[in-house]
């Protein structure tokens, strides 16, 4: 190469190494730091669509690492243990949730599901009852409890 060739490769890489620094900093402005994780109600939404459509990452992205999750009586501890409630309980299986009373104080949700298994006829449902701690936007500890109406064992 000549000295020509060179000055050009190294005017050439300097424009590539700015054009992709430029970049990076547009695309920090634009996407704050210091956005607020999502609401309690929002992580409520994702948990029912995750649930709904049958995605096991997606329901497990809304778990803090060490969250416990309690589910009639049994409790579940860490993403890892989470992710076998998910994929192996024989509630998860299947699960359809139909959202119809939440209350929130703060951190804490209450809400009331209409639920059945995907193998179940439509009109044999129970209600579920979950209780989540929300922090950060993660799910720190959830409990659910089925209540079955009265005709149903």
């Amino acid at each position: 190469m000549n000295t020509r060739q060179v000055s050009c490769l190294q005017l050439f890489t300097i424009v590539i190494v700015t054009a992709m620094m430029l970049v990076a900093c547009i695309s920090l402005t634009l996407i704050p730091s210091d956005a607020p994780p999502m609401d309690p109600l929002s992580i409520v939404d994702a948990f029912h669509n995750a649930i709904n459509s049958d995605d096991v990452d997606a329901m497990l992205a809304l778990f803090a690492d060490d969250a416990t999750v309690t589910d009639n009586g049994l409790v579940i501890e860490g993403r890892k243990d989470i992710r076998s409630w998910i994929l192996y309980s024989q509630r998860m299986t299947g699960l359809r949730l139909t959202l119809f009373h939440s209350e929130q104080n703060e951190e804490n949700i209450i809400w009331l599901d209409k639920a059945h298994n995907g193998s179940e006829i439509q009109n044999r449902y129970y209600i579920l009852r979950w209780e989540a701690l929300i922090r950060d936007g993660k799910i720190q500890s959830l409990a659910a409890m089925p209540r079955y109406w009265p005709d149903q064992k």
